[in-house]
């Protein structure tokens, strides 16, 4: 059976679509030319290796600078700059076949399924959004019980995808998904909800949703894990979001993520220090991909 799919739940690219096959994807040969020429003995799903560190970061450097070129140039998208790891650690191991649900609006989460930045950035000649994001007429801001759907045509399906659904900036009140989140647990289905909680932020109060604090405890009284975890540290998510993926591919159901963010800490400097520390860290290799980069964003601003 096939299902289309909306905006909101496009397939995303993954890492592993780079490195298996690069020759259909200038992006993937790009990064591969930018990657510390330090050798490293681990495994290649290690969050240690140096092939995964550097697609974190690289991941995380994407979302930043075009999240900031976007806010220059007044999109119509719901920004997440500073907390970029929120977005970036549980897509990093998708594969081409899973789901990514969220706003139509969450910038971050579009970059994460792969869409080009040509159709994200505004058209400077017309002040307009080259390609504003749609949105579902009837889900527009409700990724977990739309990801719910999805998940239970996976499992009926009997295929081995996963969906992913990150919770909406402005989120309505726990009742919403309290039937979305009970029913994914009843029937065990692949999704991993994710929610940012901006519970340690100083400088943006708006980010603090106090109800959002019930959603790990829900999670554990439907029958499975509600995991709180450091949304600034990239590494973190992806080592929860790695083992969630794992579980709901092989029918262990769902999992509940809770991303607790600090504005005053960035995330892509704490991956640097983090791959200073394992002598992983290449200056020159920063700034080459950044300037790879900036040079993509201008010419789909052109």
């Amino acid at each position: 059976m096939t299902t289309s799919r909306g905006p909101s739940e496009w397939p995303t690219k993954t890492r592993n679509q780079a490195v298996e096959a690069p020759r259909k994807s200038s992006l993937a040969k790009k990064t591969q030319a930018v990657t510390p020429s330090k050798s490293v003995s681990s495994n290649g799903s290690s969050p240690s290796s140096q092939e995964t560190l550097c697609h974190l970061y690289t991941s995380l450097l994407r979302c930043r600078l075009l999240q900031q070129q976007a806010r220059r140039s007044s999109g119509d998208y719901d920004l997440a700059i500073g907390h970029e790891a929120v977005i970036v650690g549980p897509t990093a191991e998708l594969s081409a076949e899973d789901t990514i649900a969220s706003s139509p609006r969450n910038l971050a989460a579009l970059v994460a399924r792969g869409l080009p930045f040509a159709s994200l950035l505004a058209d400077p000649r017309s002040g307009e959004p080259a390609s504003k994001p749609m949105r579902l007429p009837s889900l527009p801001q409700d990724p977990f019980n739309l990801a719910t759907g999805i998940a239970l045509a996976c499992k009926l399906e009997k295929q081995r995808r996963v969906v992913v659904a990150f919770c909406p900036q402005e989120s309505p009140a726990l009742e919403t998904w309290h039937e979305a989140l009970k029913f994914s647990g009843v029937h065990k289905l692949p999704v991993i909800y994710v929610i940012k909680n901006g519970v340690a932020d100083q400088q943006s109060s708006s980010d603090h949703a106090p109800h959002l604090e019930a959603f790990s405890f829900m999670a554990r009284d439907y029958g499975y894990p509600g995991i709180i975890v450091d949304g600034q540290d990239v590494v973190a998510v992806w080592r929860v979001a790695h083992e969630s993926i794992h579980r709901a591919r092989n029918g262990s159901g769902p999992t509940l993520i809770d991303c607790r963010t600090d504005a005053r800490r960035d995330p892509l400097a704490q991956m640097e220090h983090y791959m200073r520390k394992r002598n992983l860290w290449d200056e020159g290799w920063r700034k080459q991909l950044e300037a790879e980069i900036r040079s993509e964003i201008v010419k789909a601003s052109a």
